[in-house]
Formats: C-alpha cells, structure tokens, sequence
C-alpha cells in the first residue's frame, strides 16, 4: 500500500474525527458510568473487529484506512482483556465472510447484495476487567430493506443473552450501537443492570478513535437522535404500509416526532435526544414576533463543574388546531452552541419566517397560515421543550396559490387529526398579528405542459405530436463551438440550434464507459471508479462533466494507472448521512463540504451525486443511513450546509436526491408510491424545497420509483411546474442510473440529462428516422442491459427505426456469417421476400421506416440548453 499521506488526507481525517465525537449519542448512562475512570475493559461482539463504517452500494467509499473499535481503544491507552476471544471469533468470522463473498463473485449485482450479516455466538465465559462493552453491529445498504427481524432490526437470542449477562457479570456495562439507524432497544427492559448505551452510528474511516475519546471523557457527546426511536416497530405510523410495491402512505404529514407527539404514543427515545456528560441550562429568550419573523435570543450556561460541552438549542412551533390536519409540533429552527467550559455561557440568536408556519390547505389548493394561537417553544429535544412566547392570528392568510398536479386520483391518508389537544399558556411573552398586515397573495406563472419551444435556423420537417409547438427562428451559429457561447458570441439557443440531431442526443445522454458500466454507478473512463460523466464533442468543444457518488464521501478507484504512472485517489470516508445530522451543526456540515470539495479538485471530478437527504418514514429503510432525518427541515438544512461548504468552490456542484418520494428500497425501480397532496407538500417536498432554496444546489437526481402513478423521472408537474415554476430551481435534473423512466417523456418533463447514457438508440429513433445499428463486422448490434424488475440481463437487437417489410422502399445490409445471431432467421426471411442474399456472409433486408417520430426536437433542446448550462458552469 502507498505509505505517502498527503496533507490534504491528515486534514480531513481529523475533520472526519471531530464529526464522529459530535455525531455520537448517548442514550443512557446509569450512575455516570460514562465517561470510564478504569482503562481496562472487555470487548464483546463482532463489530469490535468488524466496524462498520457505513453502508453499502453507492454509498461506499475507497478509504486509505480504517480503525474499528479494538485499534481505537488500544490506541487511546485501553487495555483489552478479552482479545483472545476476539481473536477466536474473527478467525470465524473471515471464514464465513470468505464464503459469502465467493457466492457473489459472478453476480453482476453484487454491490447491490445484501449486507454480509454475522451471528455472534453466546459467551460462555467472560474475560476479568473492570467493564464490559459489547458492540452490535448492522450494515444495511443499496436495493434491499432492512427486515424486523432478529439479526436485523432485533437482536439475536445470543445477542440478547450476551448482553444480560455481562452486566450482571462486570460492574460497569457498556452497549455500543454500530447500526446506520434505528433499531429495536426492547432489550433495556431485558437488561436491567445495563449501565450505558451509546448510539456509536457508522462514523466512517476514524471510528475508533473517536468512540475511544468519548469513552474515556476526551470529548464530551453532544450528539442528537435525527429520528424517533420507539419501544416497538408497531408504534411508527407507517409500519402496516412499508415495503410493498404501491405503499400507501396512510399516515399524511404524521410522520416520525409528529405522529408520536400527536397521537400520545411515548417514544424510548424521542427526535433530538441525546444525554451529555455536562449539563446546561436554557434562559428563557428575549422574544419579538411580528408579521415577517419570529426573534428569539437564548442564553446557554453549562452547569456541570467538571466537564465541557455543547448543547444543541431546538425551536418548535405548535399551529392552531383546525380542520386542516397539523401536528403537535413542528422543528423550525436549531443551534448548536461552540465548546462551552463549565459555567461559560453563549447567547444565541433564532430568526425565523413566519412564513415558515404555513401549512397546506388541499380545499385551497394554497399555503396558508390559520387563524388562532401558536405557540412558541425552546428545549433539547422534542419531548423536553416549554413554551416561551405565542401569539394570535387573526385571520387567514393565503399566502401562495399553486396547482394540483401531484394530487394522487385517490388521497390514502386515513390520519387527519390529533388525538392530543394543545393546551392554553400563560405567563409568556403574547403578541397579535394582524392578516391585514400580510403581502398580497402570491400566484404561481406555470409553464403549460402542452407547450413546446423549437429554435430553428434552417431545419424544415420538424419530428413530434400531440403538444402546442412555437417555433423560434434563431442566426445560423454553424461552426461556433461552446467557447464561443462562453465568450458572448453565439447565444445558447443559436449554438443549439446548429447541432445535429445526433449531438443533441450526445448531449443529453451520459457517456457510457468503453470498459465497465456497473448497474451501481461506474461509467467514467476519465477518473476510474467514478458513477459517470456527460457526452464530450470535441469539435463543438464540449467537454465531459465526471460524477461521482456520495454520500459518505467521493467513491473513486483508490489506485490505479494512468501513462505508466500509478496514481492514488484515496479518499475520506466520513460518517454516514444519519450520523452527520446528528451534530445538528450546519457550521461543520458546510466545512465538511468544504473539505470534499478539495478532494473532488484533487480527484478531478465536477459533480458530487449527493447529499441523499429522502425522509426516514420508516426505521426498516435500508437506505435511511445515506439519507439525515425523518424531519425534512433538519433534512433540508443539512443538506444545504454541505452543499454550501462544497460549492463555495469554483466550479464544483452537488446533485441532491433522490426526489421525489424515495422512501423505501424494496420494488423501487418500479413501485409506486402513493402519496397525499398534503403530506407531500409539507413532508416529502419541503426537505428539497429548503436545500434549494437556501443553498441553490447545481444538480438533482431524480428517483427510479413512481410518485401516484407517475415516475418521478418524466412526472412534468413535479419537475417543471414545482422545481422550475415554484422554487425557481436553475440548475439541471438528471435520472439515477438505468431510470426506468421513458427517455421521451423525461425530456418533455423536464429531466434533462438520462444516466448513464443507454438510451440514445430511443431517442434518435423518436426524433429521426434512425436506421439498424451495427458493430465493425458488420453484424446486428446488440445492446445489453440490466432488467431492474425481473433482476437478469436482456440483449435487444438494434434494429431502431427499421421495420422489415417485403414491400419496403429502404434496403439494409446485414452480415450473417457463422457467428451471426441472425442465422436461424434467414430462412425465413428469404421464404418470405424479406431478404435477398449477397454473397456467403451478407444479405440485403427490405424494409420501412416505423410511424414514430413523435419527440419534439424542442424537448431535446430545451434538455441539451440545461445540460450544456451545467458543462458551461463547470467547465468554463
């Protein structure tokens, strides 16, 4: 391995540290057993040699190393009795790892398998230490959910026996959580001589390290739950309607701490709890409200005598209760406080919209704030907040109007009102806000589907059907180049309209790799290992844009040759999604983005394909670990933090995603979710209305799954009329890898760039009469492809356009020697007049053109202007 680190590496690494200490929650801690005084513990359970990282598929990352738990305390001064144990076990361990592996060898999918699961045995005698820790560890990962079941989100018999009798056996007992998200804890009840619990999360290359200094009082935990962990799986809203094909999302916006809060059910751990080994104490603020914002200034004391720390300060807001369905509370601001030494203090200052404090009124088709009291209040977690102000409304305000077309044909919602009732407050500061004193409404202009814009130069015989077509007659640019358009002489529409119908597609398309196209992102040949890049042109100077996938990091090929010179892109694996959003600090987000924007220079990628930041609608996602919150305004400002930190980089951007709807992984190529109006305005579409709204991300990723019967990759009112209409996005859409999505349909919505380039044949075929296609011998060609749903690769003869027909005008030559795919069907061709032969290895086919011209060249167009706006931005 090379042992020369780059300065770059020994800066993020330690950066990666300090979000690993601030990531990690403690959930309990009996008898201040945290942090230990006595060095000398037993570790148990395969995860202290095994660490996760993070999770699987896409997600991964080429670090140059890693320290688990055992390296971790070791190096921290811990002296680890049980180590022959752990040696025992990771001999077994190997073994059935090795076997795994070797079953996955020729599976194509094989990044996208199942996590490897490992089953501890039950201990049959512990080692002599001062404390015992024992680590459950759970990987989930890309294409399959996690299962309520033991071994996943349960423990195992074994588990749960180990557990128990390690606190009864040390006097002191420590459970860590290795996990990418929430997880049975039943077994508190089980183990009630378990002195501490510490959700360790996946914390990425120096986990180690960082457990080992919140374990030994190094750092102090200031981490925060970003999810509602129940005492059952029952308990979530969403448990009955999880994991079909066409999820039903019953429960509306009464998703995580809102539904919970709302319909009295007591979490074990509830939204934005997190214990310290300090303790604070919140001043009630400094409040003014007024028609525009609410102001807040609160002071923050650590109390404790002997140990610093930082406190997280979160704001929520109760709505009147109405007939529109609101929850309890909702989270609309959050700080975390800097390292605070006993009895320092900080001030600390809240501003928040008032228009923030809207809800959805589906009679109205608007955004509307309701008439009666709300209620301000302030704590550390959800479950642990007071009211420090209210104020009344005095009549509905109807702030902004918008249409219907992601309303489902049928609304699932069965969950519209709270069982719990806010109660009156008194004592606090009160103000009245008046609706007369509220900006007009605000109309939405919409772009009508049925329109389509085409720029012309010189084209007659224009392909396309069934939309309202405006033709724009633009200069001839023939022979301009993207550098002329970038230095002001050509317009972009002008340029456009100069290319060829073939480039155009070039375009719009990514550019498959010469070598590897994995299903999971590995399709550039310019930076090895990275998820792909766009279309170059040389002679129009149109150069590639490289992605890479995220988001625990930038995952590229770690070594490899390049002109006889071996180079090594080892990158940072930071902590996952979750664990990130559990500092609840937006400062060291935007550094951490900061940081994986210098690695994409140094890497020579241009586009990042992160942050994930989909919802958390339910605990068994097994994506959840890639993505922040089940909160979408946490979700929402994480994201915008990290995406502020890496483009304040020139030339450098995000793709945040997966949008829309992308909540689960099982049937998510082609399963429909079904989703109220309401639910998606204020849930599902409000995380990404905030990032782009705060941070202008460059690029978004469209989701594989369908959002009320619509794929969210060709759906024109999700992507035009909200993205484009309503938040006034400017940047490019592009779909996930192997969109099921129709390309036709995806240029006329608004998805502008298909990933990773496999349907060009489709899209010359719907724009021109496009012939056969064949390779240098002169045979059929033949495409190959992954089927997402029947899970096999499916070969198609590319025929295109070209419809063999005896009485055809248009006559093709075909190759049909020894090796030819073709030779069971020329008899019949031949029998039929289809065919005339040639020579021993050609034959000539009669044919016609298929009746299906109908993409209009103004979609590919309008596509091809997004995306060479992307390449002008990043390249230019």
């Amino acid at each position: 391995m090379e042992k020369v680190i780059s300065q770059r590496e020994l800066e993020n690494k330690e950066l990666a540290k300090k979000a690993a200490e601030e990531a990690i929650v403690l959930l309990q801690n009996k008898n201040n057993t945290l942090p230990l005084k006595n060095k000398t513990v037993s570790l148990y359970g395969n995860g202290a040699f095994a660490t996760i990282k993070g999770g699987s598929g896409s997600g991964d990352v080429n670090q140059r190393d890693m320290v688990n738990i055992i390296d971790g305390l070791e190096d921290h001064g811990f002296t680890i009795t049980s180590k022959s144990w752990l040696a025992r076990l990771q001999r077994y361990y190997r073994q059935e790892q090795k076997l795994y592996m070797e079953k996955l060898n020729d599976d194509p999918m094989s990044l996208l398998a199942p996590a490897f699961k490992f089953k501890d045995p039950e201990i049959s005698e512990f080692d002599d230490a001062a404390t015992g820790i024992y680590v459950i560890a759970r990987s989930s990962g890309e294409n399959y959910d996690r299962r309520n079941n033991k071994g996943d989100f349960k423990l195992t018999d074994n588990e749960l026996a180990n557990i128990k009798q390690m606190s009864e056996y040390y006097n002191n007992s420590v459970v860590f959580l290795n996990v990418g998200g929430v997880m049975d804890t039943s077994f508190v009840e089980d183990c009630p001589m378990l002195d501490s619990i510490v959700l360790v999360s996946q914390l990425g290359m120096t986990s180690g390290d960082a457990i080992a200094e919140i374990l030994d009082g190094t750092k102090t935990p200031s981490g925060k739950l970003t999810d509602t962990w129940a005492y059952d799986y029952a308990d979530y809203s969403s448990s009955e309607n999880f994991g079909m094909s066409n999820p039903e999302y019953a429960e509306g916006i009464y998703v995580g701490y809102r539904y919970f809060d709302s319909f009295a059910i007591k979490p074990r751990y509830e939204f934005g709890f997190g214990q310290s080994y300090a303790k604070f104490f919140l001043k009630t603020p400094k409040v003014d409200i007024n028609e525009t914002r609410i102001k807040l200034n609160l002071e923050v004391e650590n109390t404790s005598d002997n140990f610093a720390g930082q406190e997280t300060v979160q704001i929520y807001i109760s709505q009147p209760q109405t007939a529109i369905p609101t929850p309890y509370q909702m989270l609309v601001d959050y700080h975390k406080t800097k390292l605070l030494r006993p009895k320092a203090q900080q001030d600390l200052d809240f501003e928040i919209p008032i228009s923030d404090l809207s809800i959805f009124d589906e009679e109205l088709g608007a955004y509307v704030l309701v008439p009666g009291t709300y209620l301000v209040r302030s704590g550390n977690s959800s479950r642990n907040t007071k009211v420090v102000a209210s104020f009344k409304l005095d009549e509905k305000v109807i702030l902004k109007k918008v249409n219907d077309g992601l309303k489902p044909r049928i609304d699932p919602t069965t969950l519209t009102k709270n069982k719990v009732e806010l109660k009156q407050v008194s004592n606090v500061p009160f103000f009245i806000l008046k609706a007369a004193n509220f900006a007009e409404t605000e109309f939405v202009q919409y772009q009508e589907e049925s329109d389509v814009t085409t720029f012309v130069s010189e084209r007659e015989n224009l392909p396309g059907s069934g939309y309202d077509q405006a033709i724009e007659d633009v200069r001839n640019a023939a022979g301009k180049t993207l550098a002329d358009v970038s230095d002001g002489e050509v317009e972009l529409a002008e340029f456009i309209a100069s290319l060829s119908d073939q480039q155009l597609v070039n375009i719009v398309e990514g550019q498959l790799s010469q070598t590897d196209n994995g299903p999971v992102g590995i399709s550039s040949d310019l930076v090895p290992g990275a998820a792909g890049q766009t279309g170059a042109i040389e002679e129009k100077r149109i150069p590639s844009i490289v992605m890479a996938d995220g988001p625990a990091g930038i995952r590229v090929d770690p070594i490899f040759e390049r002109n006889g010179q071996k180079i090594t892109h080892y990158a940072t694996a930071w902590p996952i999604g979750t664990a990130l959003a559990q500092t609840w600090n937006k400062n060291l987000l935007e550094k951490i983005g900061f940081a994986i924007g210098t690695e994409m220079k140094e890497f020579g990628v241009d586009l990042w394909l992160a942050p994930g930041m989909n919802i958390h609608r339910d605990p068994l996602g097994g994506r959840n670990f890639e993505y922040f919150s089940e909160d979408p305004y946490l979700s929402g400002t994480m994201a915008a933090y990290e995406t502020k930190g890496v483009q304040s980089h020139p030339k450098l951007g995000v793709t945040i995603k997966h949008f829309l709807g992308n909540n689960q992984e099982s049937h998510r190529n082609y399963g429909n979710s079904v989703i109220g109006e309401q639910a998606l305005r204020e849930i599902y579409l409000r995380n990404f209305e905030i990032a782009i709204k705060l941070s202008q991300p460059t690029a978004i990723m469209t989701a594989y799954n369908r959002v009320n019967g619509i794929f969210a990759g060709a759906n024109f009112a999700l992507l035009t009329n909200i993205l484009r209409d309503e938040w006034h996005f400017d940047g490019s859409v592009m779909t996930d890898w192997f969109s099921s999505a129709d390309p036709k349909q995806s240029m006329h919505a608004g998805n502008d760039l298909i990933m990773p380039g496999n349907s060009k044949s489709e899209l010359m075929s719907a724009v021109s009469d496009f012939g056969p296609e064949f390779d240098s011998l002169g045979n059929i060609k033949i495409k190959k492809d992954y089927d997402m749903l029947k899970k096999e690769f499916v070969k198609t003869e590319m025929w295109n356009d070209f419809m063999i027909d005896p009485d055809g005008a248009i006559v093709v030559k075909v190759r049909i020697g020894q090796d030819s795919n073709l030779n069971e069907q020329v008899k019949t061709w031949i029998y039929n007049g289809e065919a005339q032969i040639v020579d021993d290895e050609h034959i000539l086919l009669n044919g016609k053109w298929k009746d299906n011209n109908d993409l209009y060249l103004g979609d590919l167009q309008k596509s091809a202007i997004n995306v060479l706006k992307l390449v002008l931005k990043l390249k230019f």
